[in-house]
Protein backbone atom coordinates (compact mmCIF):
# COMPACT_ATOMS: atom_id res chain seq x y z
CA UNK A 1 0.00 0.00 0.00
CA UNK A 2 1.26 3.51 -0.65
CA UNK A 3 0.63 6.94 1.02
CA UNK A 4 1.67 10.42 -0.03
CA UNK A 5 5.02 11.55 1.00
CA UNK A 6 5.22 13.34 4.54
CA UNK A 7 6.09 16.53 4.65
CA UNK A 8 9.73 16.34 6.11
CA UNK A 9 10.45 13.62 2.99
CA UNK A 10 9.20 16.39 0.45
CA UNK A 11 11.36 19.34 1.95
CA UNK A 12 14.16 16.69 1.60
CA UNK A 13 13.13 16.38 -2.42
CA UNK A 14 12.93 20.22 -2.79
CA UNK A 15 16.12 20.38 -1.58
CA UNK A 16 17.31 18.13 -3.67
CA UNK A 17 15.99 18.98 -6.76
CA UNK A 18 15.88 22.68 -6.65
CA UNK A 19 13.15 24.50 -5.49
CA UNK A 20 12.83 25.58 -9.26
CA UNK A 21 12.57 22.26 -10.96
CA UNK A 22 10.24 22.28 -14.19
CA UNK A 23 10.06 26.26 -15.65
CA UNK A 24 9.77 25.56 -19.24
CA UNK A 25 8.60 23.24 -22.18
CA UNK A 26 9.49 19.93 -21.32
CA UNK A 27 11.42 20.73 -18.07
CA UNK A 28 14.91 21.65 -17.40
CA UNK A 29 17.07 22.39 -20.35
CA UNK A 30 14.07 20.80 -22.49
CA UNK A 31 15.49 17.32 -21.22
CA UNK A 32 12.48 16.30 -20.45
CA UNK A 33 14.35 14.41 -17.00
CA UNK A 34 13.15 15.36 -13.58
CA UNK A 35 16.17 16.29 -11.31
CA UNK A 36 14.63 15.00 -8.17
CA UNK A 37 15.60 11.22 -8.53
CA UNK A 38 14.29 10.18 -5.59
CA UNK A 39 10.71 10.46 -6.40
CA UNK A 40 8.53 8.06 -6.73
CA UNK A 41 5.42 7.96 -8.66
CA UNK A 42 2.93 5.58 -9.09
CA UNK A 43 2.52 3.21 -12.41
CA UNK A 44 -0.33 2.33 -11.84
CA UNK A 45 -3.33 5.15 -11.03
CA UNK A 46 -6.77 6.38 -11.10
CA UNK A 47 -9.62 8.58 -9.33
CA UNK A 48 -8.70 8.30 -6.14
CA UNK A 49 -5.24 8.76 -6.56
CA UNK A 50 -5.36 12.55 -7.97
CA UNK A 51 -4.53 15.33 -5.28
CA UNK A 52 -6.80 17.48 -7.38
CA UNK A 53 -8.66 17.83 -10.34
CA UNK A 54 -9.01 21.47 -11.83
CA UNK A 55 -11.37 22.57 -14.78
CA UNK A 56 -9.75 24.98 -17.31
CA UNK A 57 -11.82 28.05 -18.85
CA UNK A 58 -11.00 26.30 -22.01
CA UNK A 59 -8.85 24.53 -24.09
CA UNK A 60 -5.28 24.48 -24.78
CA UNK A 61 -2.66 21.89 -25.87
CA UNK A 62 0.48 24.34 -23.69
CA UNK A 63 2.03 22.26 -20.95
CA UNK A 64 2.34 23.80 -17.06
CA UNK A 65 5.42 25.38 -15.39
CA UNK A 66 6.22 25.98 -12.18
CA UNK A 67 8.05 28.46 -9.64
CA UNK A 68 8.14 27.63 -5.91
CA UNK A 69 4.38 26.98 -4.86
CA UNK A 70 2.90 28.31 -8.10
CA UNK A 71 1.62 26.88 -11.16
CA UNK A 72 1.12 28.56 -14.51
CA UNK A 73 -0.69 27.57 -17.72
CA UNK A 74 -2.13 29.19 -20.62
CA UNK A 75 -5.68 27.93 -22.19
CA UNK A 76 -8.26 29.61 -24.81
CA UNK A 77 -11.09 31.42 -23.47
CA UNK A 78 -14.37 30.10 -24.43
CA UNK A 79 -15.30 33.20 -26.59
CA UNK A 80 -13.29 33.20 -29.83
CA UNK A 81 -10.45 35.69 -29.79
CA UNK A 82 -9.85 34.98 -26.16
CA UNK A 83 -6.94 33.34 -23.85
CA UNK A 84 -5.79 33.43 -20.45
CA UNK A 85 -2.90 33.02 -18.10
CA UNK A 86 -3.57 31.15 -15.19
CA UNK A 87 -1.83 30.84 -11.62
CA UNK A 88 -2.60 28.34 -9.41
CA UNK A 89 -1.55 26.99 -5.92
CA UNK A 90 0.38 23.92 -6.71
CA UNK A 91 -0.46 22.17 -4.07
CA UNK A 92 -4.39 22.46 -4.06
CA UNK A 93 -4.98 23.77 -7.63
CA UNK A 94 -6.65 26.71 -5.47
CA UNK A 95 -6.58 29.63 -8.92
CA UNK A 96 -5.07 32.28 -7.57
CA UNK A 97 -5.51 34.86 -10.69
CA UNK A 98 -6.24 34.73 -14.48
CA UNK A 99 -4.92 37.19 -16.92
CA UNK A 100 -7.29 37.31 -20.67
CA UNK A 101 -5.02 38.17 -23.60
CA UNK A 102 -7.25 39.03 -27.01
CA UNK A 103 -5.56 37.84 -30.14
CA UNK A 104 -6.95 38.15 -33.94
CA UNK A 105 -7.98 34.39 -34.71
CA UNK A 106 -5.63 33.22 -37.94
CA UNK A 107 -5.41 30.18 -39.51
CA UNK A 108 -3.79 27.12 -37.85
CA UNK A 109 -3.46 23.61 -38.27
CA UNK A 110 -6.69 21.18 -37.05
CA UNK A 111 -4.85 20.09 -34.21
CA UNK A 112 -2.82 23.15 -33.54
CA UNK A 113 -4.09 25.95 -30.68
CA UNK A 114 -4.36 29.26 -29.83
CA UNK A 115 -2.65 28.30 -26.43
CA UNK A 116 -0.40 25.62 -27.89
CA UNK A 117 2.95 27.97 -26.86
CA UNK A 118 4.00 26.93 -22.87
CA UNK A 119 5.29 29.88 -20.96
CA UNK A 120 8.71 30.07 -19.31
CA UNK A 121 9.40 31.39 -15.55
CA UNK A 122 11.77 33.25 -13.37
CA UNK A 123 12.02 34.56 -10.00
CA UNK A 124 10.18 37.74 -11.51
CA UNK A 125 7.89 36.65 -14.35
CA UNK A 126 6.00 34.96 -16.46
CA UNK A 127 6.87 34.73 -20.36
CA UNK A 128 4.89 33.87 -22.98
CA UNK A 129 5.67 33.71 -27.04
CA UNK A 130 2.68 33.73 -29.24
CA UNK A 131 0.88 34.79 -32.72
CA UNK A 132 -1.99 37.12 -33.05
CA UNK A 133 -3.35 37.80 -36.43
CA UNK A 134 -0.30 37.78 -38.74
CA UNK A 135 2.38 39.03 -36.06
CA UNK A 136 3.85 37.48 -33.29
CA UNK A 137 3.69 39.06 -30.17
CA UNK A 138 5.76 38.79 -26.28
CA UNK A 139 4.96 39.88 -22.95
CA UNK A 140 6.01 39.45 -19.46
CA UNK A 141 3.39 38.83 -16.27
CA UNK A 142 5.00 39.46 -12.44
CA UNK A 143 3.92 36.70 -10.26
CA UNK A 144 0.91 38.71 -8.93
CA UNK A 145 -0.91 38.59 -12.92
CA UNK A 146 0.37 42.21 -13.42
CA UNK A 147 1.47 43.12 -17.26
CA UNK A 148 5.28 43.77 -17.04
CA UNK A 149 5.97 44.55 -20.47
CA UNK A 150 5.11 43.21 -24.12
CA UNK A 151 6.92 43.49 -27.20
CA UNK A 152 5.41 43.34 -31.38
CA UNK A 153 8.33 41.00 -33.18
CA UNK A 154 6.35 41.97 -36.34
CA UNK A 155 4.73 39.62 -38.92
CA UNK A 156 4.76 36.31 -38.67
CA UNK A 157 3.71 33.86 -41.63
CA UNK A 158 2.73 30.47 -40.87
CA UNK A 159 -0.62 28.33 -42.15
CA UNK A 160 -0.10 26.07 -39.35
CA UNK A 161 0.16 28.74 -36.60
CA UNK A 162 2.55 29.06 -34.03
CA UNK A 163 3.57 26.24 -31.55
CA UNK A 164 7.90 27.50 -30.51
CA UNK A 165 7.95 28.42 -26.91
CA UNK A 166 10.62 31.10 -25.21
CA UNK A 167 13.07 29.88 -23.37
CA UNK A 168 15.75 31.61 -20.55
CA UNK A 169 19.62 31.02 -20.92
CA UNK A 170 22.41 33.05 -20.20
CA UNK A 171 20.37 36.02 -18.36
CA UNK A 172 18.19 36.80 -21.95
CA UNK A 173 14.54 35.81 -22.96
CA UNK A 174 15.39 33.62 -26.16
CA UNK A 175 12.25 33.65 -28.54
CA UNK A 176 11.89 32.18 -31.68
CA UNK A 177 10.28 33.99 -34.65
CA UNK A 178 11.40 31.62 -37.29
CA UNK A 179 9.22 31.49 -40.61
CA UNK A 180 9.02 31.10 -43.65
CA UNK A 181 8.18 34.59 -44.30
CA UNK A 182 10.34 37.90 -44.52
CA UNK A 183 12.32 39.26 -41.69
CA UNK A 184 13.04 35.91 -40.21
CA UNK A 185 14.90 35.27 -37.00
CA UNK A 186 15.66 33.82 -32.99
CA UNK A 187 15.68 37.00 -30.52
CA UNK A 188 17.74 37.31 -26.75
CA UNK A 189 15.32 40.04 -25.04
CA UNK A 190 16.03 41.39 -21.60
CA UNK A 191 14.31 39.95 -19.26
CA UNK A 192 13.34 42.93 -17.12
CA UNK A 193 11.83 45.25 -19.76
CA UNK A 194 12.01 43.14 -23.08
CA UNK A 195 14.23 45.43 -24.74
CA UNK A 196 16.26 43.83 -27.99
CA UNK A 197 19.84 42.71 -26.50
CA UNK A 198 20.35 40.47 -29.77
CA UNK A 199 18.79 38.92 -32.83
CA UNK A 200 19.86 36.27 -35.25
CA UNK A 201 18.59 36.48 -38.71
CA UNK A 202 17.95 33.12 -40.30
CA UNK A 203 15.51 32.18 -42.96
CA UNK A 204 13.67 29.01 -42.79
CA UNK A 205 12.41 27.88 -45.94
CA UNK A 206 9.94 25.37 -43.99
CA UNK A 207 9.22 27.04 -40.83
CA UNK A 208 10.38 24.94 -37.56
CA UNK A 209 7.69 24.65 -34.11
CA UNK A 210 10.53 23.24 -32.11
CA UNK A 211 11.71 25.02 -28.99
CA UNK A 212 15.57 25.53 -28.28
CA UNK A 213 17.40 23.60 -25.71
CA UNK A 214 20.23 25.20 -23.58
CA UNK A 215 23.23 23.65 -22.87
CA UNK A 216 26.47 24.84 -20.46
CA UNK A 217 30.00 25.04 -22.45
CA UNK A 218 33.07 24.30 -20.69
CA UNK A 219 33.27 28.21 -19.58
CA UNK A 220 30.06 27.92 -18.00
CA UNK A 221 28.28 30.03 -20.65
CA UNK A 222 25.10 28.97 -21.82
CA UNK A 223 23.97 28.40 -25.47
CA UNK A 224 20.82 27.62 -27.25
CA UNK A 225 20.15 24.98 -29.88
CA UNK A 226 17.96 25.29 -32.42
CA UNK A 227 16.76 23.00 -35.71
CA UNK A 228 15.73 24.58 -38.26
CA UNK A 229 15.83 23.92 -41.92
CA UNK A 230 18.18 24.20 -44.13
CA UNK A 231 20.20 24.21 -41.07
CA UNK A 232 19.78 20.64 -39.04
CA UNK A 233 21.05 22.53 -35.88
CA UNK A 234 22.50 25.84 -34.97
CA UNK A 235 23.92 27.47 -31.72
CA UNK A 236 23.82 30.47 -30.35
CA UNK A 237 25.98 31.90 -27.51
CA UNK A 238 22.29 32.68 -25.38
CA UNK A 239 24.00 36.02 -23.73
CA UNK A 240 25.07 37.93 -26.92
CA UNK A 241 23.89 36.14 -29.78
CA UNK A 242 27.10 34.79 -31.24
CA UNK A 243 27.08 31.97 -33.86
CA UNK A 244 29.39 29.40 -32.65
CA UNK A 245 28.21 26.75 -35.07
CA UNK A 246 25.68 25.26 -37.45
CA UNK A 247 25.12 21.67 -39.05
CA UNK A 248 23.87 21.49 -42.34
CA UNK A 249 20.32 19.37 -42.81
CA UNK A 250 20.44 15.97 -44.01
CA UNK A 251 17.23 16.09 -44.89
CA UNK A 252 16.43 19.61 -46.48
CA UNK A 253 12.82 18.86 -47.45
CA UNK A 254 11.62 18.16 -43.53
CA UNK A 255 11.30 20.39 -40.55
CA UNK A 256 11.93 19.91 -37.17
CA UNK A 257 8.59 20.14 -34.93
CA UNK A 258 9.46 18.02 -32.18
CA UNK A 259 12.13 19.75 -29.85
CA UNK A 260 15.93 18.93 -30.04
CA UNK A 261 17.16 17.61 -26.54
CA UNK A 262 20.18 16.96 -25.18
CA UNK A 263 21.63 13.81 -23.32
CA UNK A 264 25.54 13.52 -22.45
CA UNK A 265 27.71 15.36 -24.52
CA UNK A 266 24.85 14.44 -27.86
CA UNK A 267 21.76 16.51 -28.80
CA UNK A 268 19.33 14.57 -30.70
CA UNK A 269 16.57 15.63 -33.02
CA UNK A 270 13.85 14.67 -35.17
CA UNK A 271 12.56 16.13 -38.69
CA UNK A 272 9.73 14.63 -40.84
CA UNK A 273 6.67 16.31 -42.90
CA UNK A 274 3.41 15.07 -43.63
CA UNK A 275 3.06 14.06 -39.78
CA UNK A 276 5.12 11.76 -40.33
CA UNK A 277 8.78 11.41 -38.43
CA UNK A 278 11.60 10.92 -41.23
CA UNK A 279 14.86 11.20 -39.52
CA UNK A 280 16.87 11.58 -36.20
CA UNK A 281 20.27 12.95 -35.83
CA UNK A 282 22.76 13.35 -32.76
CA UNK A 283 25.46 15.76 -33.08
CA UNK A 284 28.18 15.87 -30.68
CA UNK A 285 27.83 18.70 -29.38
CA UNK A 286 31.63 19.12 -27.32
CA UNK A 287 33.28 18.39 -30.44
CA UNK A 288 35.50 21.03 -31.70
CA UNK A 289 33.31 21.16 -34.96
CA UNK A 290 30.13 19.37 -34.24
CA UNK A 291 28.92 16.75 -37.22
CA UNK A 292 26.28 14.20 -37.19
CA UNK A 293 27.69 11.16 -35.77
CA UNK A 294 24.72 8.68 -36.66
CA UNK A 295 21.14 9.03 -37.69
CA UNK A 296 18.29 6.95 -37.81
CA UNK A 297 15.17 6.83 -40.32
CA UNK A 298 12.85 4.18 -38.30
CA UNK A 299 10.54 4.72 -35.64
CA UNK A 300 10.93 8.94 -35.51
CA UNK A 301 8.43 11.04 -33.97
CA UNK A 302 7.32 13.75 -35.77
CA UNK A 303 5.23 16.04 -33.06
CA UNK A 304 6.67 14.39 -29.40
CA UNK A 305 10.06 15.71 -28.52
CA UNK A 306 12.70 12.40 -27.52
CA UNK A 307 13.87 11.99 -23.92
CA UNK A 308 17.33 10.33 -22.99
CA UNK A 309 19.59 9.33 -19.78
CA UNK A 310 23.11 9.71 -21.59
CA UNK A 311 22.72 6.06 -22.29
CA UNK A 312 19.51 5.38 -24.00
CA UNK A 313 17.37 7.95 -26.01
CA UNK A 314 13.57 7.13 -25.98
CA UNK A 315 11.45 8.25 -28.89
CA UNK A 316 7.33 7.73 -28.94
CA UNK A 317 6.24 7.91 -32.30
CA UNK A 318 3.53 9.72 -33.01
CA UNK A 319 1.86 6.43 -34.14
CA UNK A 320 2.15 4.92 -30.47
CA UNK A 321 5.05 3.19 -31.09
CA UNK A 322 7.56 3.42 -28.43
CA UNK A 323 11.48 3.02 -29.67
CA UNK A 324 14.63 2.85 -27.72
CA UNK A 325 18.11 3.13 -29.54
CA UNK A 326 21.63 3.09 -27.53
CA UNK A 327 22.66 6.85 -27.17
CA UNK A 328 26.34 6.24 -28.29
CA UNK A 329 25.52 4.70 -31.95
CA UNK A 330 21.37 4.89 -32.23
CA UNK A 331 21.33 1.09 -32.76
CA UNK A 332 17.85 0.30 -31.71
CA UNK A 333 17.66 -1.80 -28.53
CA UNK A 334 13.24 -2.59 -28.53
CA UNK A 335 10.64 -1.30 -30.60
CA UNK A 336 7.03 -2.08 -28.57
CA UNK A 337 3.59 -0.14 -29.37
CA UNK A 338 2.38 1.30 -26.20
CA UNK A 339 -0.65 2.85 -27.34
CA UNK A 340 -3.26 1.35 -29.62
CA UNK A 341 -4.10 5.74 -31.07
CA UNK A 342 -2.09 8.55 -32.03
CA UNK A 343 0.65 10.71 -29.81
CA UNK A 344 1.35 14.59 -29.73
CA UNK A 345 2.33 14.52 -26.27
CA UNK A 346 6.48 14.18 -24.81
CA UNK A 347 7.67 11.60 -22.86
CA UNK A 348 8.91 12.35 -19.69
CA UNK A 349 11.50 10.06 -17.36
CA UNK A 350 11.25 10.60 -13.39
CA UNK A 351 12.46 7.92 -10.77
CA UNK A 352 13.30 5.19 -13.46
CA UNK A 353 10.21 5.35 -15.23
CA UNK A 354 9.12 6.81 -18.68
CA UNK A 355 5.56 8.64 -18.67
CA UNK A 356 3.86 8.72 -22.05
CA UNK A 357 0.72 9.81 -22.69
CA UNK A 358 -1.17 9.57 -26.08
CA UNK A 359 -3.87 11.49 -27.70
CA UNK A 360 -7.22 9.42 -25.91
CA UNK A 361 -6.20 10.43 -22.61
CA UNK A 362 -4.35 6.94 -22.25
CA UNK A 363 -1.13 6.40 -19.82
CA UNK A 364 1.48 4.27 -20.41
CA UNK A 365 4.14 3.43 -17.95
CA UNK A 366 7.71 1.95 -19.12
CA UNK A 367 10.50 0.95 -17.24
CA UNK A 368 13.61 3.03 -18.37
CA UNK A 369 16.61 0.30 -19.69
CA UNK A 370 17.59 -1.86 -21.85
CA UNK A 371 14.66 -4.32 -21.54
CA UNK A 372 11.07 -3.00 -22.43
CA UNK A 373 8.34 -3.58 -19.54
CA UNK A 374 5.52 -2.29 -19.11
CA UNK A 375 4.68 -1.03 -15.25
CA UNK A 376 1.22 0.12 -15.95
CA UNK A 377 -0.53 3.09 -17.17
CA UNK A 378 -3.67 5.23 -16.83
CA UNK A 379 -6.69 6.86 -18.48
CA UNK A 380 -6.93 10.58 -17.64
CA UNK A 381 -10.53 10.37 -19.45
CA UNK A 382 -10.15 13.23 -22.09
CA UNK A 383 -8.30 13.80 -25.21
CA UNK A 384 -4.71 15.29 -24.89
CA UNK A 385 -1.49 16.70 -26.79
CA UNK A 386 -0.09 18.09 -23.76
CA UNK A 387 3.60 17.35 -21.95
CA UNK A 388 3.14 16.51 -18.56
CA UNK A 389 5.28 18.58 -15.91
CA UNK A 390 7.43 17.23 -13.18
CA UNK A 391 8.00 19.56 -9.75
CA UNK A 392 7.98 19.39 -5.82
CA UNK A 393 7.13 16.03 -5.48
CA UNK A 394 3.92 16.36 -8.28
CA UNK A 395 3.15 15.21 -11.36
CA UNK A 396 0.96 17.18 -13.64
CA UNK A 397 -1.22 15.64 -16.77
CA UNK A 398 -3.12 18.44 -18.86
CA UNK A 399 -6.10 17.35 -20.89
CA UNK A 400 -8.23 19.42 -23.11
CA UNK A 401 -10.51 20.93 -20.33
CA UNK A 402 -8.47 19.64 -17.16
CA UNK A 403 -5.33 19.73 -14.53
CA UNK A 404 -4.82 16.91 -12.96
CA UNK A 405 -2.00 16.58 -10.04
CA UNK A 406 -0.25 13.12 -8.77
CA UNK A 407 1.55 13.30 -5.99
CA UNK A 408 4.83 11.05 -5.11
CA UNK A 409 4.14 8.34 -3.01
CA UNK A 410 6.25 6.03 -0.43
CA UNK A 411 5.55 2.58 0.34
CA UNK A 412 4.55 1.92 3.86
CA UNK A 413 6.90 0.23 6.32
Amino acid sequence: MKRPLPPLLLLILLGTAGAQEWTRFHGPDGRGVSAAKESAFPATFGEKDWAWKKELPGPGISSPVLWGSRLFLTCEGPESGERFVLALDAATGKELWRVADTFTVHGKHQFNSFASSTPCVDADHVYLAWSSGGTMKVLALTHEGKPAWNKDLGAYQEDHGSGASPVLAGGVLVVVKDHVGPDSFIAGLKPSDGSTIWKHERQSTRTPFATPSVIRRPDGAEAVLLPGNPKALTCLNAADGKLLWEVENPSPGDRPVASPVVAGDICYMSVGQGGIGKSCVAVDVTAAKPEIVWQVRKGIPYVPTAVGDGKLLYLLGDGGILTCVKAEDGSVVYTERVFSDKAYSSPVLTGGKLYCVGRSGKVAVVQAGETFKKLGGADLGEDTDSTPAIANGRLFFRTRTQLMCLPAEVARP
